[in-house]
């Protein structure tokens, strides 16, 4: 799984010939740049269900990715609130695969 942020291409899908090597479900493109310059990264398709979508704009996320996290969107206390929840969300996310028990062998 990839974590951090990283620029989701549109709603491309992975051609043909990719998909044909790729996990059967349905992929995303996703570019996730290297700070401090954006303009170099690393490209990847990534399952749709691991993508979680933030509602911020263009300019608070490029502000998040230079400062590397340390400068969060504005939007006071109920942005700060948001940001935390959705956080949480992926947390949760990852780990849930990981929580699972399978029952003991008979």
């Amino acid at each position: 799984m990839v974590a951090g942020l990283s620029i989701q291409l549109g709603e491309r899908s992975a051609s043909a010939d990719i998909a044909a090597r790729l996990p059967d479900t349905e992929h995303v493109a996703a570019f996730m740049p290297c700070t401090p310059n954006p303009t170099t990264g690393f490209f990847f398709y990534v399952p749709r269900r691991d993508v979680i979508d933030l509602d911020i704009t263009v300019e608070a996320a490029m502000t998040l990715l230079m400062s590397a996290g340390m400068v969060q969107p504005s939007g006071g206390a109920d942005q700060q609130k948001k940001l935390a929840a959705l956080a949480e969300t992926a947390r949760l996310a990852r780990a849930a695969p990981a929580n699972r028990t399978t029952a003991p062998a008979k």
